[in-house]
């Protein structure tokens, strides 16, 4: 006489997607799953294996959206070439506008480097730097005509001359 072999209790376990409780299958032919395939399955259905979120935004895409709303020119320094965005509270996955400055590479790793020597983080938006030559006025004499003072320095004397 062939012996009826007992079922494997298993833990209940839930779909990831809809949190339905997972019960063994039964085939056509009336036989319960493999025990050691229930416990690999994760979903109740194809479908709710198919419809569940897939990992949501990645960084790389974050940052493209965020390059989306980049200015023509560094915030600080005022050039633009070499142009990036800096995420103002370091969260790459906050893209309001609010949050976003755009700076050249140079002001950039600046304004982490000096956080980062100081023990900080960055809380505020990199100001604007003012170079001391651009905030006084040009002089007086560059307003001037050019000398007619003749030059004294005397013609060389050709090579071929000699």
């Amino acid at each position: 006489m062939r012996q009826q072999h007992k079922a494997k209790a298993a833990e209940l376990r839930q779909c990831e997607h809809c949190s339905k409780t997972l019960e063994r299958r039964r085939d056509a032919n009336g036989r319960l799953e493999g025990f050691r395939d229930f416990m690999r399955r994760r979903f109740c259905s194809l479908s709710c294996a198919n419809s569940r979120p897939k990992g949501g935004e990645s960084r790389k895409a974050s940052h493209y959206h965020a390059r989306k709303q980049r200015a023509g020119s560094c915030d600080a320094c005022g050039t633009s070439k070499r142009l990036q965005v800096h995420h103002i509270d370091e969260d790459w996955k906050n893209n309001e506008p609010a949050n976003l400055q755009t700076l050249c590479v140079f002001c950039h790793a600046f304004w982490h480097a000096m956080h980062v020597r100081l023990g900080t983080k960055p809380t505020l938006r990199m100001p604007r730097l003012v170079s001391p030559l651009a905030a006084t006025p040009a002089p007086a004499w560059c307003d001037c005509a050019p000398t007619a003072t003749p030059s004294t320095r005397k013609p060389r004397k050709s090579l071929l001359s000699a």
